[in-house]
């Protein structure tokens, strides 16, 4: 059963062809307040489905015959009105291997099989979090044009400090766990005092089109001042997040960073520290945010000292990791 709404209503856009998913997503839209639920079972007629109709949203199953799964997000990516569109990948297999090479080509997140329904809300409602951030991070690129300054704008600290406090609120409400990183560029003022300040503008955008390509589609990331880079990890343990940074760095590895036709290879030092180890839960989540940057700008600092390194607060003792 296809069902459409008129345009600009929110539809969400399914790539399969079994009976069984298909069943599973026209049960869990019926739930979703003014949705329409496309079904496609080919690459084909997903595209024609996205050209004639206004798509929020799309799920590809990764078991659907002839569908390059890469291939598949790169095209949507490169589809104007698709550039931050979430797209889940329903799938068995996450091993980082799989989910690295997705992710960089354009997947927002993963759903696991089998499928459960919360865990399909859970990752919606997050996903499309994600897009309104990186809606509202392209727009404030759009205003305000590389300068002279490297420093965060007053419009982007604003979005971040909004974004981040409502996070480590929910997970003090929810008693959730929550990471905290916070990336600097090795090379960074090297670079920048070599080749000026346009070409280190250039080097780190590209940085951050690489990092948002290894995000989950509950994350956030945000550009700081001198070559740092701050990423939000909701729901992950301090186990979790060291896989998340130490995945980070061993991707970097395999990458040359361009800004213009300037290429280099780059490393980075990271601090890491979760809620459950430096949060108060008598305090607010303003406090708790600060508290949260103060310790990863010090744990930074020991990394960099070490040199191309992860230093991290572990959770305390007796605490879930």
């Amino acid at each position: 059963m296809t069902r459409f709404k008129p345009n600009k209503l929110p539809t969400l856009l399914l790539i399969t062809d079994s009976p069984v998913t298909r069943v599973f997503f026209e049960e869990a839209v019926s739930k979703l307040e003014d949705y329409s639920l496309i079904c496609s079972n080919s690459s084909i007629d997903a595209f024609d489905s996205m050209h004639k109709t206004y798509v929020s949203f799309i799920v590809i199953d990764e078991n659907t015959p002839y569908i390059d799964l890469a291939v598949m997000c790169m095209k949507i990516r490169k589809l104007k009105e698709h550039q931050h569109t979430p797209i889940l990948i329903i799938t068995a297999h996450l091993k980082k291997s799989f989910t690295r090479r997705l992710m960089k080509a354009g997947a927002t997140d993963f759903l696991r099989e089998p499928l459960e329904q919360d865990e399909f809300f859970h990752r919606m409602e997050m996903a499309n979090e994600i897009k309104k951030t990186k809606e509202k991070m392209s727009s404030l690129s759009s205003r305000f044009p590389v300068g002279p300054s490297q420093s965060t704008t007053m419009d982007e600290r604003v979005v971040l400090d909004d974004r981040a406090v409502k996070l480590i609120s929910n997970a003090l409400a929810d008693e959730t766990a929550l990471a905290l990183l916070l990336i600097e560029i090795d090379q960074y003022d090297h670079f920048h005092k070599a080749h000026g300040t346009k070409a280190g503008s250039g080097l780190l955008l590209d940085f951050q089109d690489h990092l948002q390509k290894l995000m989950r589609g509950q994350d956030l990331l945000f550009s700081q001042k001198k070559g740092k880079f701050l990423v939000l990890l909701p729901r992950t343990s301090s186990k979790a997040a060291q896989f998340i940074a130490e995945n980070i760095q061993e991707s970097l590895e395999m990458v040359t960073f361009h800004s213009g036709e300037i290429a280099f290879n780059l490393t980075i030092s990271i601090g890491l520290v979760t809620l459950d180890e430096e949060g108060s839960k008598t305090k607010s989540a303003s406090f708790n945010f600060d508290r949260l940057m103060q310790a990863a700008n010090n744990c930074l600092n020991e990394a960099k000292k070490k040199g191309n390194a992860i230093v991290a607060h572990l959770p305390k003792r007796g605490s879930p990791s």
